[in-house]
């Protein structure tokens, strides 16, 4: 067998492996699909969080529903461009309501050398010298 028919052969079985990979995974969405999904699921979370800040109850549970249902009849959406303009529709109207009811998103950690405040060392550096020189 030559190398250029040995070469067709590994990709001719390469080819059908993955045809029968993608035959048992139908369900499976693509990588833009999976992050489109994520991103969608983020900013309803983000809804949610600043919806819990407003003081008004009645208003609260209105608000709430009407993002629900808002994303609940975007849900079935398949068109790319709609789901972006969608999503950009989204990000502004969240922006809004955050700024609102004064949301402001929550530092993951507080004692973070990134979130030192220090007029000397605006960067958070730990010193100056080598610790072993001392």
């Amino acid at each position: 067998m030559s190398s250029s028919s040995a070469s067709k052969v590994v990709v001719t079985q390469a080819a059908r492996t993955r045809r029968s990979a993608k035959g048992q995974l139908k369900n499976v969405p693509s990588m833009t699909e999976f992050m489109h999904r994520r991103t969608v699921v983020n900013q309803y979370r983000q809804f949610l969080k600043c919806i819990q800040r407003i003081p008004d109850s009645d208003y609260q549970n209105s608000s709430r529903e009407e993002v629900r249902q808002r994303y609940r009849q975007l849900a079935s959406e398949t068109d790319s461009l709609t789901i972006k303009m969608s999503l950009q529709e989204g990000k502004r109207r969240l922006a809004q309501v955050q700024s609102m009811v004064g949301y402001t998103p929550e530092s993951t950690d507080e004692d973070s050398w990134i979130n030192t405040k220090d007029k000397e060392d605006p960067r958070g550096r730990v010193g100056l010298s080598w610790p072993w020189e001392k």
